[in-house]
């Protein structure tokens, strides 16, 4: 197999996401917010998540996700750490509790800036547009998705010296699930029958769904769920650095 090396970009912005929760969490916990046995539950999760994503980048490079399209045609890598940490969240009271806190004492900008790096989506629309890749996921999704890493950048640039509404902040959270959740997943019958849809399944893109759009939004959903419990016992305003 032959490795595109102006995609790899994808695995540095996934090792940038996974250090940035590392930190979050060890803050937390150098904060006393978090307890130290849930720290350690939080990082065994963010665990699963490296041995997964190098499970899928080993299968990517022996182009298994390619050879199982036929046999499942989903994007099922996205569902696994969806799965492990809606699982996890379920049986464990602690670890709710505890990624609640991180998401409520975590500074707002942080949490809002680490979605800049969408902006990476320009990638695939650039090879779109040279027609490197036939799909036109490229478009309909990477747009979008690149659009709101921008305004990821510029909100967290104005949380510097201004306050931020927090409605608006939890609405544009949604926003940033949405963007990517229903566009991929409501049609995915019509992207697995696209034949330029098959990229995504190379190394290094898998990594992109298999994992690094997951935690991403996941961030999304975590700090609109933290807003809002902050909002609904002490009602802020708005939302500064």
């Amino acid at each position: 197999m032959v490795i595109d090396m102006n995609l790899s970009i994808v695995p540095i912005y996934l090792a940038i996401v996974f250090l940035f929760c590392f930190l979050i969490v060890r803050q937390a916990s150098k904060n006393e917010i978090i307890a130290k046995a849930v720290e350690r539950k939080i990082l065994l999760l963010l665990l699963a998540f490296i041995l997964w994503s190098v499970s899928v980048a080993l299968l990517a490079l022996g182009d298994q996700h390619v050879s199982l399209i036929a046999t499942i045609p989903l994007l099922w890598q996205a569902f696994v750490p969806v799965g492990i940490w809606i699982t996890a969240i379920f049986l464990s009271a602690d670890l709710r509790s505890g990624l609640l806190k991180i998401a409520t004492h975590t500074p707002a900008q942080w949490l809002v800036l680490i979605q800049a790096l969408r902006l990476g989506a320009i990638g695939g629309i650039v090879k779109g547009l040279n027609g490197e890749i036939g799909s036109d996921y490229v478009f309909w999704i990477g747009v979008p998705d690149f659009l709101f890493g921008l305004s990821a950048l510029l909100i967290g640039l104005l949380m510097f010296n201004r306050e931020i509404n927090v409605r608006l902040l939890i609405v544009w959270h949604l926003i940033g699930f949405s963007l990517i959740f229903f566009p991929t997943f409501l049609i995915m019958s019509y992207w697995m029958n696209e034949p330029g849809f098959v990229f995504i399944f190379e190394y290094p893109m898998i990594l992109a769904p298999g994992m690094l759009v997951p935690l991403l939004i996941s961030l999304n959903l975590l700090h609109a769920w933290g807003l809002f419990q902050k909002q609904r016992h002490s009602h802020p305003q708005g939302l500064q650095t």
